[in-house]
């Protein structure tokens, strides 16, 4: 469960250092100081929107894996 986590994370970290990139990119084209506002403004709402994704995914992940072990318990009781 772990790994998961890990391979998560690691998505997350991904997509930043893709956003930074682009962050960079748009810097370079020198558009406007509002568009660059507008632009770090949908990062910071992506990363929190990641950050509350990997808390509810793994609560998610952990009340599954107590319902399949209370069923397994249950289950591999009875042979």
């Amino acid at each position: 469960m772990e790994k998961m986590f890990e391979l998560i994370d690691l998505f997350v970290m991904a997509q930043a250092v893709k956003l930074q990139g682009a962050l960079k990119a748009f810097k370079e084209e020198e558009r406007g100081a509002s568009d660059m506002v507008a632009v770090m403004v949908l990062i910071v709402i992506i990363i929190a929107l990641a950050a509350l994704f990997n808390q509810k995914l793994k609560g998610a992940v952990e009340s599954i894996f107590a319902q399949l072990t209370s069923f397994v318990e249950t289950r591999g009781g009875g042979q």
